[in-house]
């Protein structure tokens, strides 16, 4: 269908600061909003805006993400929330009133929830053995998926749960699902390049949602009925996330600016210089002498599955090498390795000079979350996710034939040392662990912990660089793998780090004195809409 609104919708500006806004809810009055956004870096905290008053009141809990405001006027809030990406933290569910008053935690390891229409019960998302699963209430499972769940919103009549489904893990595109209280679910929109903010609408025919399929300059406020039908219910020039619906049909909404930008210390350089292409570049490999940097373009233009890019690290122009993730350069920097996000995933060798791209055999595997060269060029490590099943590490030479497991199932990134030999991987919960890839048993490494992320294997293969992951600024240590003992190698991070959310991919060069590494900026401004429907 046809826009329909939008055309008398008017815009009413109710933040001012450059900050990252995350999640915004009108209160029962309809007057006063709750907000929870960071100033600075990635920890949040919560905000109250009173009618006629434009500065906002503080309520004084850090590392506080709201998730939902109840008819009763209590508030659902994960305290100890830890950035994940995007809009997305985890940490533990609790309940506070938003007259005041300490949160009382109910369960720890919760990412989203939201309250039934009658205040009494919350609808919840947590992992649970590497899924995502969708409860309602809590403890009475209704959906999973082995990507990830976002933005869930039970419906006026408490009858419907809707939410977006993420086939990669925080990745958000993906598409609309609506599942009743007998676990019966159907996709209502789908084929979107991002998802961000959802809402019903007050009668409860319509899911609205903010979405895009082709960048984040075309992010618009879309309407999809039960039986599938999308109309847009509100274009923008971009970055416009819907956040909550008023019951007299207002909405609040943030216009967000994002990027992805990279900063590298290139040879012969003494500061480092911005290398990023259009608007959303991500670091992923330099070459052995530091001079080449294989990144991937998440921009509009790039296209929806993206696009695997090279760029001297002298500033010289960007060559397109195919579609997808970039995964890592060959050790002799001929070829690229790049997953393809499409339904299975692919799994790419694009030729970094004259040749042609070469697709590798993914077996069974629907989804790839982690690719990496062996350091004898001849193999490929992969983690991902058959269908229906829970994410593991694989093992694949490049001359042909399917992946071979070498990790238990509940892994989904892994790092092949220079040997070859010894893997270390993360687990969906987070902790590391290490292995033979010959015994397909690793063991945990109880100094690496959930806040920290593997970036490389030192040359000699007896240390890890490991970068702080919620930290802005970020510390990159060595890690003594036989000791634990921990240096700092360098401190990561723009100067200015208002709406800086996050640091990372990091790319070394082998010698370690290159590197490049992005930085996810967020800054927004909020918004009462009125006259949009």
């Amino acid at each position: 269908r046809p826009a329909d609104a939008g055309q008398s919708a008017t815009f009413q500006q109710l933040s001012y600061r450059p900050q990252a806004i995350f999640r915004a809810a009108f209160a029962p009055d309809g007057q006063t909003i709750v907000y929870s956004a960071a100033l600075n870096g990635n920890v949040p905290e919560l905000f109250t805006l009173s009618a006629g008053y434009p500065e906002p009141r503080a309520l004084g809990l850090g590392a506080t993400q709201l998730l939902s405001v109840s008819s009763k006027g209590e508030l659902a809030v994960l305290t100890g929330a830890k950035y994940l990406g995007h809009r997305l933290f985890t940490g533990t569910l609790a309940r506070m009133p938003l007259g005041g008053g300490a949160p009382r935690e109910i369960m720890a390891g919760v990412r989203e929830a939201d309250w039934s229409p009658d205040g009494a019960s919350l609808a919840i998302i947590h992992d649970v053995n590497g899924k995502d699963q969708l409860e309602y209430p809590a403890g009475k499972m209704l959906y999973q998926a082995a990507g990830y769940l976002s933005d869930l919103r039970v419906s006026p009549a408490g009858d419907r749960i809707a939410f977006f489904e993420h086939p990669i893990r925080f990745d958000d595109r993906g598409e609309v699902v609506v599942v009743d209280l007998a676990g019966k679910s159907r996709v209502v929109s789908q084929g979107y390049w991002g998802e961000e903010g959802l809402a019903w609408s007050r009668d409860g025919r319509e899911v609205l949602f903010s979405a895009s399929k082709a960048g984040w300059a075309n992010f618009a406020v879309h309407a999809a009925d039960l039986s599938g039908r999308t109309r847009i219910a509100l274009a923008s020039a971009g970055g416009l996330t819907l956040h909550d619906i008023s019951n007299d049909g207002r909405w609040l909404a943030t216009r967000d600016d994002i990027r992805l930008d990279v900063l590298a210390r290139v040879p012969g350089a003494d500061a480092e210089r911005d290398l990023a292409w259009l608007d959303l570049s991500r670091p992923q490999d330099l070459s052995a002498d530091g001079r080449v940097l294989l990144f991937t373009e998440e921009g509009g233009p790039a296209g929806v599955n993206y696009a695997v890019c090279l760029r001297k690290t002298d500033g010289s122009p960007v060559v397109q090498l195919g579609e997808g993730h970039a995964a890592g350069l060959s050790p002799d920097g001929k070829w690229a390795l790049a997953t393809v996000p499409t339904s299975p995933d692919r799994l790419m060798l694009y030729p970094t000079g004259p040749g042609e791209p070469r697709r590798l055999d993914r077996g069974e595997i629907e989804h790839y979350s982690w690719a990496q060269w062996f350091s004898d060029g001849l193999r490929v490590l992969v983690c991902g996710n058959e269908a229906g099943r829970a994410s593991r590490c694989y093992v694949q030479p490049v001359a042909g034939g399917p992946p071979k497991p070498v990790t238990p199932e509940g892994f989904d990134i892994g790092l092949v040392s220079p040997g070859g030999d010894r893997v270390v991987a993360r687990a969906t919960q987070g902790e590391w662990w290490m292995g033979s890839l010959d015994s397909g048993a690793p063991k945990p490494i109880s100094f690496l912990g959930a806040d920290d992320f593997a970036v490389s294997w030192t040359p000699d293969g007896g240390s890890l660089l490991v970068l702080g992951r919620n930290q802005v600024p970020a510390r990159l240590e060595r890690i003594d793998l036989s000791t634990g003992r921990r240096t700092l190698a360098r401190v990561l991070g723009p100067p200015d780090l208002a709406g800086v959310l996050g640091i990372g991919p990091v790319a070394l060069s082998r010698d370690g004195k290159s590197y490049a590494y992005g930085t996810n900026l967020y800054r927004s401004q909020l918004f009462l809409v009125e006259g949009a429907r």
